[in-house]
């Protein structure tokens, strides 16, 4: 019996012992196991971290790469100067950025503005991020860098836009700007989509009238009168939804998902310096859009020497020859005082530029030919209310090539310009105004008796998109604090003279003649120097028979005039990782 007892315990000591043998292997592989899982969520957390800052940097090189872009184009300089942001402890080695093709001129299918197209390019960027323990993470990031040019808008506005005709105004051609849009008119027809990523409103900025007739048409063409606007119906959904049923949607603002356009400008760069002479300190994103640099043939013109202007002339004529002192004098001549300037109460210091004579001179030598002209003036008196430089453009109603002119200060064409034959072309300046076939300096002297009032041609015709100052309405008449009299110095109404003035006249226009214009009509910053000093129809002028639409060929990349200024953005496409 007592050598039972003893065998049973031997045998539940070595029980014993096998169980926590068994434990302690089970616990030694479990604190194995654990091990196991720290070190590889170690792994795990760190390819994530580095993973991150893989993901960030190509981030930050988008930021980059979208404010590049908003010049609407991307040079290979730019691209190069892409740099990987600082983030510690990860190092980044240099990007690799690269174009995938050439640029690709596509319609755009979706969004507030389908129906335009958009150059685009595609850009893929490579980064790779690595932290101190020999992590790291590649990654390729695919881009779309579009650009929409702003002459394929039959109006682009940076600022408010108003449209307040008097005689009756049928436009065709995209409407869009920036900021609020004012329609009152008794007889405004519009036969496009209208876009503003603010408010519509029927009535005037300056004064409560709204005649109710602005029409809009729908998608069959029809017109529908508009009935409606921002401060009627206050609810986004219900503004969309009656937009939708009387107009299609082809009425659409901020309630519709409408977005500002950026504008071609580098960040802080008022939208004026795309037209102010070149300065010391412009860099290289500044000199992509100012056409002072863009320009091909820049001209400075010395305004106290202006009635021998080939002798008061300096040219940068980017490698070109420039016209001799016998053909000179036959492109530019100079007239101090002109002709009396009703709208300014000043006399126009006029650098003629004979249109017909340049191209006939570019004609004859093809290394003369430029496409983009800019113009400058220097030593003009203090203020504007002693000399007053303008650029005019004379026999120009056939161009032999595309042609750009450019200036920082008033743009005067006289007669027809480009209507026979047809170029590419556009005017930049700090004002475009007008003059008929029937023009003569002598009917309009300066110092003036008076406001003369010739009358005009017939018909004068214009094809060229025009981007150029305007003169704004100081406040809506609606809003706290809005005092609506005229502001010093102006004389008359304080009404801005909305888009019907954008283009400027100067004659009796009356009695049926007929401006014709065709282009695009864009602003995008307030007159300097066409400060409006005078506000008051039918006294210096009286408006014309408006036949003005969007010329539809610059719907064609081919047909845009030179330098044509575009709005960029920049749109992800794709993401993938590089596994090594």
């Amino acid at each position: 019996m007592i050598d039972m007892l003893r065998d049973r315990r031997g045998f539940a000591l070595e029980a014993t012992l096998i169980v926590l043998v068994l434990l302690t292997a089970l616990i030694v592989a479990a604190m194995a196991g654990m091990l196991v899982v720290q070190r590889t969520a170690g792994i795990d957390y760190h390819g994530s971290r580095v993973s991150y800052a893989a993901e960030a940097g190509s981030d930050a090189l988008m930021a980059q790469l979208e404010a590049a872009v908003q010049d609407g184009l991307v040079t290979d300089a730019e691209l190069a100067a892409l740099t990987t942001p600082v983030l510690p402890p990860f190092l980044y080695l240099p990007p690799t950025v690269t174009r995938v093709g050439g640029t690709v001129a596509r319609t755009i299918t979706d969004g507030p503005f389908a129906g335009l197209f958009g150059l685009n390019q595609r850009i893929d960027i490579d980064i790779e991020a690595r932290d101190a323990t020999g992590n790291r993470s590649n990654v390729i990031v695919s881009v779309n860098a579009q650009s929409i040019p702003l002459f394929q808008f039959g109006v682009f506005y940076e600022e408010d836009l108003e449209v307040t005709n008097g005689p009756p105004l049928t436009f065709d051609g995209w409407v869009h700007t920036n900021k609020n849009l004012y329609l009152s008119s008794a007889n405004a027809f519009y036969r496009d989509i209208i876009t503003t990523p603010d408010s519509v409103f029927w009535q005037r900025k300056d004064r409560n009238e709204a005649l109710g007739g602005v029409w809009i048409n729908d998608n069959t063409g029809s017109g529908v009168r508009l009935a409606f606007d921002s401060r009627s119906i206050l609810d986004p959904e219900a503004f969309v939804a009656r937009s939708q049923a009387d107009f299609d949607g082809r009425l659409m603002t901020g309630a519709s998902g409408v977005r500002p356009l950026r504008l071609p400008l580098p960040a802080g760069m008022a939208a004026v310096e795309m037209v102010r002479p070149r300065a010391v300190g412009d860099n290289e994103q500044v000199r992509a859009v100012k056409f002072a640099w863009k320009a091909d043939w820049h001209i400075t013109v010395d305004v106290t020497g202006l009635a021998t202007p080939c002798l008061a002339m300096t040219s940068l004529p980017a490698g070109r020859p420039v016209p001799s002192a016998v053909d000179c004098p036959a492109i530019f001549q100079g007239r101090p005082d002109a002709f009396y300037e009703g709208r300014e109460v000043i006399g126009v210091d006029v650098l003629d530029v004979n249109v017909g004579a340049l191209h006939d001179w570019m004609a004859a030598d093809a290394t003369r030919r430029s496409a983009i002209l800019y113009i400058t003036f220097v030593n003009a008196g203090p203020g504007t209310l002693t000399d007053y430089p303008a650029v005019r453009l004379v026999n120009g109603a056939q161009l032999r090539f595309p042609l750009t002119v450019s200036t920082d200060r008033p743009v005067y064409v006289r007669g027809d310009f480009n209507a026979v034959g047809w170029q590419p072309a556009s005017l930049l300046g700090d004002a475009v105004t007008i003059l008929s076939n029937a023009w003569t300096d002598a009917a309009h002297p300066w110092p003036a008796a008076g406001f003369p009032l010739t009358g005009a041609s017939v018909q004068t015709r214009v094809f060229a998109a025009v981007a150029a100052g305007h003169s704004a309405t100081p406040c809506d008449w609606q809003r706290p604090a809005c005092v609506p009299t005229a502001p010093p110095p102006l004389i008359g109404s304080n009404y801005g003279g909305g888009l019907e003035n954008f283009p400027r006249f100067l004659e009796n226009w009356g009695g049926g003649r007929v401006a014709l214009y065709r282009g695009s009509l864009v602003s995008l910053f307030q007159s300097q120097y066409a400060a409006r000093r005078r506000w008051s129809c039918c006294t210096y002028y009286s408006p014309p028979t408006r036949d003005w639409q969007f010329d539809q060929r610059f719907r064609d990349p081919a047909n845009l005039p030179p330098g044509t200024p575009a709005v960029g953005s920049v749109v992800q496409t794709g993401f993938r990782p590089v596994y090594q």
